[in-house]
């Protein structure tokens, strides 16, 4: 079972990077999980949306003048991660997660399920806030091989996980 944080300064492609990966390993695993997909209008970014891996079902995340509590200029939606925290189930051969930071840990449901996934013998694949400090946060530095990305190794990067991945969760 391999466990893989990836982390790096925003903007760095930890989004990219889990989607890549997946792309490589949908049609060879059983994936589970979802991506944080940033949004703008008009050239400025106005959130955040959550996409589940496996439906393509999206919600909001974060929004500008979204009632609710704030991480800097955005207001979360605690209910909209606690409702994709309920279908992280450890059902599958790998769990992708885009991403574990400050946004996603306003809920304790969020928490609690990943923690269960970190509990269960399922591979999983995080991308992990640089810089936040939570417990969860610190178990999954711990606990996890965690990869710092950079524009050197972003790109060649992708195949090696995808292969170890690959290897990992088929017992190879």
């Amino acid at each position: 079972m391999l466990r893989i944080a990836v982390t790096g300064r925003p903007g760095i492609g930890k989004t990219t990077f889990c989607l890549r990966v997946y792309e490589k390993l949908k049609d060879t695993l059983d994936i589970t999980g979802f991506i944080t997909v940033e949004v703008r209008e008009r050239g400025k970014r106005v959130g955040f949306r959550l996409r589940d891996l496996r439906t393509g079902e999206e919600a909001w995340l974060a929004r500008v003048g979204l009632p609710g509590p704030a991480v800097g200029k955005y207001g979360v939606d605690v209910a909209a991660v606690e409702s994709f925290a309920s279908k992280l189930k450890c059902d599958c051969e790998l769990v992708i997660l885009d991403e574990v930071g400050p946004m996603e840990l306003k809920s304790g449901a969020f928490i609690k399920a990943v923690e269960e996934l970190i509990n269960a013998p399922v591979c999983c694949l995080f991308s992990i806030h640089l810089k936040a400090r939570h417990r969860l946060l610190e178990r999954i530095r711990r606990e996890f091989k965690v990869i710092t990305l950079d524009e050197s190794n972003r790109d060649a990067l992708v195949d090696d996980v995808a292969g170890r991945l690959i290897d990992a969760c088929k017992g190879r």
